[in-house]
């Protein structure tokens, strides 16, 4: 909260009885001038300002626009006269604010106040907050569908596959009913285009895709990270009501087929329309939700699969394998080596960028649970000679070897464990060895990571402290003691009670009334004196706060203080 009067005895009372006040949980400052009140608006965020409707230069009105502008969701309190009827008039036509007759009594004002809290508190609450976000969700329906397909292309197990969730998504397929997979390609997008343009070519293709398909067949289509479409389709009689429940197959067989012509259409369409080459892989048989991610996979081995260079294709899964065997061919199609496919399935879901992302952020367990479905098949693999095994283990070791020479962690590890294991498989005997040894480094890793976010905490503690004590006498503001160490305010007033357990203010008078107790204790002191050098601006001010803490004023203390010490010289 902000007070801001041009009148001093106004803004000091009204700041010594906020300040005080420890159950509002406010950080209170001061300003004598709109152009102060101008500059605390540019160091932190205010939440409510008190202020004098009339003040010179620039007063309460034109505050208030400034404050806006900065703050919008702030709460504005005036102080007003009797005769100020045509500048309250035009404040309380903004939302948020509020006045009060300079003539009331100081427990108007914290009526006032406690009003303004409990508003902000009611705008921030989570409902509302739920609202909003879904009210963003609908607008942004597109984007969060994509996010969800690209996660299950992935195989991420906790995803929700059911009624609901395709409800909340908006995604127009049934979630209990098996899809068709289709993979496209574009070949030949020109190298030298902006992103921009290569974003145009690939939207005129889906709208060529979506104008062909929709008609006929109910889809979903989005673009993986290779820009590659991906459409997961059903039969449209399965939204038609009164349509025949135990002709299911004959819809997935009749929607295959018509893809398997309307396919070289839409080549065609790309071809005339945007000298583009397609090519397409084609699922023939349906298959369940939980079953995506391996299908896809086997789809994209199959697009990159070619026969002949520089043709467009259409290429159906089974039948292109049934053809080569019947053909006696020597070319391997592309499938999965069922013996170790758990390897291979957690290989392919790309979560080694999360592995970095996790050891990055500190996200200890999230980071061992894909670290453990990345691992755990290895456990299994006897032969070392597995290439499945050695591609999990480097990827996963290039991974924290990045990070352990970005942070400069050699020297600790060695302390631990022995490093030069990390990339030398030869150097463990079995791959349950291996397997183990990776969840070691990362422990050790994550361990040293916690040591020296707590020393960095430590040293911020410290750091703050030495200050306080060194600038007693001047602005020891929550704002200005985060400005020293390029913190926020609130995370810095968090981070001081989490590691001593006490809050900043409470450690700020402390160190006050001990120094304060010093001082008194000479025999010369004058007590206005006293308080300036304690960061107090006038006696009165002072002699509250010693009273409230010691029971006794400043001056009562230095007298006996003296006394005492005349006694003993005696």
């Amino acid at each position: 909260m902000l007070i801001v009067d041009d009148e001093e005895i106004i803004v000091n009372s009204l700041y010594e009885i906020f300040n005080n006040m420890k159950n509002l949980d406010l950080d209170v400052y001061k300003a004598y001038s709109g152009e102060e009140a101008i500059e605390w608006l540019n160091r932190t965020r205010i939440d409510i300002v008190l202020t004098d409707i009339r003040m010179p230069e620039i007063d309460g009105l034109q505050l208030m626009e400034t404050i806006y502008k900065s703050w919008p969701q702030c709460k504005v309190i005036f102080l007003t006269g009797y005769n100020e009827f045509e500048y309250v008039y035009k404040a309380i036509q903004h939302t948020g604010v509020s006045y009060i007759l300079k003539t009331e009594d100081h427990e108007k004002v914290i009526g006032a106040v406690e009003n303004a809290i409990k508003e902000i508190q009611k705008s921030i609450k989570i409902e509302d907050l739920i609202h909003k976000a879904k009210e963003q969700m609908n607008m942004a329906a597109d984007l969060f569908q994509k996010d969800y397909f690209i996660q299950l292309l992935r195989g991420d197990a906790s995803l929700n596959i059911n009624k609901a969730q395709f409800e909340q998504l908006s995604i127009s397929l049934h979630s209990e009913q098996p899809i068709v997979l289709l993979l496209g390609h574009v070949d030949n997008i020109p190298s030298d285009v902006t992103y921009w343009d290569r974003i145009q070519y690939l939207y005129s293709v889906r709208m060529l895709i979506n104008r062909n398909l929709n008609p006929h067949i109910r889809s979903v289509v989005v673009m993986d990270e290779n820009y590659r479409f991906v459409l997961f389709i059903q039969p449209k009689e399965l939204f038609i009501q009164n349509q025949i429940q135990n002709e299911t197959s004959y819809y997935y067989t009749k929607t295959v087929s018509f893809l398997k012509g309307t396919l070289e259409v839409i080549q065609s369409a790309c071809r005339e329309s945007l000298n583009l080459s397609i090519s397409f892989a084609l699922s023939s048989e349906a298959c369940n939700w939980s079953e995506v991610s391996q299908k896809y996979f086997f789809l994209n081995q199959l697009l990159n699969y070619r026969i002949g260079t520089g043709i467009e294709m259409i290429l159906i899964d089974n039948e292109i394998k049934n053809n080569l065997l019947a053909t006696n061919s020597s070319i391997d199609v592309p499938e999965l080596d069922t013996g170790n496919e758990p390897l291979e399935m957690s290989l392919r879901k790309r979560n080694f960028e999360s592995i970095e992302q996790y050891l990055e952020s500190g996200q200890n367990e999230k980071f061992f649970e894909v670290l453990t479905e990345i691992i755990d098949p290895l456990k299994s693999i006897r032969s070392k000679n597995c290439s499945l095994a050695i591609e999990a283990y480097y990827k996963v070791s290039l991974s924290l070897l990045t990070y352990i020479n970005r942070w400069k962690l050699t020297d600790k590890i060695a302390f631990h464990i022995a490093q030069n294991k990390l990339m030398r498989i030869d150097m463990h005997d079995t791959w349950l060895d291996a397997a183990q040894y990776l969840y070691d480094i990362s422990n050790i890793i994550f361990k040293l990571q916690n040591e020296e976010q707590k020393k960095r905490a430590d040293n911020t503690v410290e750091y703050i402290q030495n200050f306080v004590q060194s600038h007693l006498s001047e602005d020891l503001s929550l704002v200005r003691l985060a400005e020293q160490v390029y913190l926020n305010p609130s995370y810095l007033s968090r981070l001081y009670k989490q590691l001593t357990g006490i809050n900043l203010s409470e450690y700020i008078d402390g160190i006050r009334i001990k120094r304060a107790k010093e001082l008194l204790q000479k025999e010369n002191v004058k007590i206005h004196e006293a308080a300036r050098m304690v960061g107090y601006e006038t006696a009165a001010s002072f002699t509250r706060f010693f009273r409230k803490i010691c029971g006794c004023s400043p001056q009562e203390y230095h007298d006996s203080a003296v006394a005492g010490r005349q006694m003993l010289n005696k």
